[in-house]
């Protein structure tokens, strides 16, 4: 755990420490997604996301902290998360020099682009002094100055891509695929409520999380210089009664639109191996590449849903694309693996009444 000294404004000194998973005593005074707090804090993420928490203490005592997430083999892309303050210390620079220290780290390891969000005026007045700007919704990047185009040729076609399980240590790649204005498709990613002018990050964690347990999967493409390229992902509709259905949503960067299909059916034969019997994907009417993608994948058409998107006073349809799978399904889950379901020991019971 590195450290340094800094003098405030005010005079007062600050001790600056970098603090990586298994985050021992900062565990409770950093922020985090809830839903994958316990995990990533204890270091479960770290074989594949590298963590590290800059955090600003007085006396001993923390008062600002804010997170960078890279992808543990290729450090070019990073997430600044979780960016907080005691209030009893703003306005006096805290945040401004551990965002500083992030940076210059950041670029030590070869980073070049850093992605966060905010929805805080004065925050946002900081991160673009930083050399941050907007992009999706309010979401903002920022380029190293040593690679002016690093987010055009991060996505740039460098070869056959290869389909594989997506890992923690895609979320940065992941975040910088969806937080780009290609392809414009309106339904940006169904399974986590994303639209064309949302930025995703916090989307992909939940992404995850809901394939756990052959819920469902994730996929990524990569390219041959390690980079995403592509990514779909697929949840279990969860019932009892349609356990044997998936919903299903994928991105891919302009320049590997020829792999999609490929992206697509490897999606298709993971389902079918976890009985999955149906895929099914929702696109609006308007995404004409996208509805193409879908069909060269072997998906058709089965219902429409008449204006169920507005955009301004624009009514679009929604499509709702299936795909049988093949799978022989069966079911997974019992009603009483359900939330309000009868549990083995109470059927018991109930037919030893009946038999009464």
């Amino acid at each position: 755990m590195s450290a340094d000294k800094v003098t405030l404004r005010t005079g007062e000194h600050i001790t600056v420490r970098v603090v990586s998973p298994p985050m021992g005593a900062y565990a409770d005074q950093v922020g985090c997604w809830g839903h994958v707090r316990d995990d990533l804090l204890a270091g479960r993420m770290s074989d594949t996301l590298n963590i590290r928490y800059f955090v600003a203490e007085i006396g001993g005592e923390v008062v600002g902290s804010m997170g960078c997430y890279t992808p543990r083999e290729t450090p070019s892309v990073g997430l600044v998360e979780f960016v907080e303050t005691d209030e009893r210390h703003r306005r006096k620079g805290i945040a401004s020099i551990l965002l500083g220290r992030l940076i210059a780290g950041f670029r030590s390891e070869g980073g070049r682009a850093l992605l966060l969000c905010t929805t805080n005026p004065i925050a946002g007045s900081l991160y673009e002094k930083h050399g941050f700007w907007y992009t999706v919704g309010d979401g903002m990047m920022y380029v190293s100055p040593d690679a002016p185009a690093f987010p055009g040729e991060y996505l740039s076609h460098t070869g056959v891509a290869r389909v594989r399980e997506a890992e923690w240590g895609d979320l940065p790649g992941a975040s910088l695929l969806y937080n780009n204005q290609e392809p414009d498709w309106l339904i940006k990613d169904y399974l986590t409520g994303s639209f064309r002018d949302t930025r995703f990050e916090r989307h992909f964690t939940q992404l995850m999380r809901g394939s756990e347990g052959e819920r469902g999967a994730v996929l990524a493409l990569e390219s041959p210089a390690n980079t995403l390229v592509g990514l779909a992902a697929f949840h279990r509709l969860d019932s009892y009664y349609e356990q044997h259905v998936a919903n299903l949503s994928f991105r891919v960067c302009p320049a590997y639109y020829e792999q999609a299909d490929e992206l697509l059916k490897q999606a298709v034969q993971r389902a079918a191996d976890l009985s999955i019997e149906t895929l099914q994907v929702r696109i609006a009417d308007v995404d004409e590449d996208q509805k193409q993608f879908i069909r060269r994948a072997g998906f058709s058409e089965t219902a429409r849903l008449p204006g169920l998107l507005r955009d301004m006073d624009t009514c679009i349809d929604m499509l709702i694309y299936g795909h049988e799978t093949g799978s022989t399904s069966h079911h997974k889950l019992g009603r009483g693996d359900y939330y309000g379901g009868r549990q083995h020991w109470q059927d018991i019971r109930v037919r030893s009444l009946d038999a009464k």
